[in-house]
C-alpha cells in the first residue's frame, strides 16, 4: 500500500486518476472510508473535530482493503486542522498500524492551492496559512518514513508527477 499524502488542494485526486490510467493502481480517499465508517461527512473548511476518534475507523477499513489486495493508493493526511483550525498532527499509531510500503507527499507553491482551494471550495485560504500547513505536513511524513523504514517520494508540483510515477513504478529506487 502507497500512502499518499498532502494538505487539502494539493492534488492528491488528480495524481490518484493519474496512477490509475498510469499504473493501473486503485485508490482509495481516507477520508470517503472514515465517512462510509461513521455515516456522517465532514465539512467543506476541512476542519475535522473528531480527528483521534476517526483513526480506528480508517485502519478498520484498510484491514478490510487489504484482505482483498495490498496494492493499492491510500489518499490521506499527516496532518489535519482541528475543530479550531489548528494543524494537529494524526496519532502515529495510526501509521504503524496501517503499515504502508512507501509513502508519497504531494507539495505544490502556496499560491496554486490557494487559487484551488477557492475554485473548488469557495475558501480563501492565507498564503502562510498554507506554508505552514505544507510543512508540518512534510516534517511529519519525513518522520514517518523514518520510523518505519520506508521510502518516502516527494513530490515539488504537478510538473513533477511524471517522475513520481516512475518512482512508484520502479518501487521507490
Amino acid at each position: 500500500m502507497i500512502f499518499l499524502s498532502g494538505i487539502h488542494g494539493v492534488g492528491k485526486s488528480y495524481f490518484c486518476s493519474m496512477a490509475l490510467q498510469q499504473l493501473g493502481i486503485k485508490s482509495y480517499s481516507a477520508s470517503k472510508l472514515i465517512t462510509e465508517q461513521r455515516k456522517k461527512g465532514f465539512s467543506s473548511d476541512k476542519f475535522v473535530p473528531d480527528i483521534d476518534d476517526n483513526q480506528p475507523l480508517l485502519i478498520g477499513a484498510i484491514h478490510t482493503l487489504r484482505q482483498e489486495s495490498n496494492e493499492f493508493i491510500l489518499d490521506g493526511h499527516f496532518c489535519l486542522l482541528n475543530e479550531v483550525g489548528k494543524i494537529t498532527r494524526i496519532p502515529q499509531d495510526t501509521y504503524t498500524s496501517l503499515n504502508p510500503d512507501m509513502i508519497v507527499l504531494l507539495t505544490e507553491k502556496p499560491e496554486i492551492i490557494a487559487n484551488r482551494r477557492f475554485q473548488r471550495d469557495g475558501i480563501q485560504q492565507n498564503i502562510g496559512e498554507i506554508s505552514a500547513f505544507q510543512n508540518a505536513e512534510r516534517q511529519y511524513a519525513h518522520e514517518i518514513s523514518s520510523l518505519l523504514h520506508i521510502p518516502l517520494i516527494v513530490s515539488e508540483g504537478a510538473a513533477d508527477l511524471k517522475r513520481i510515477m516512475e518512482l512508484i513504478r520502479t518501487g521507490g529506487k
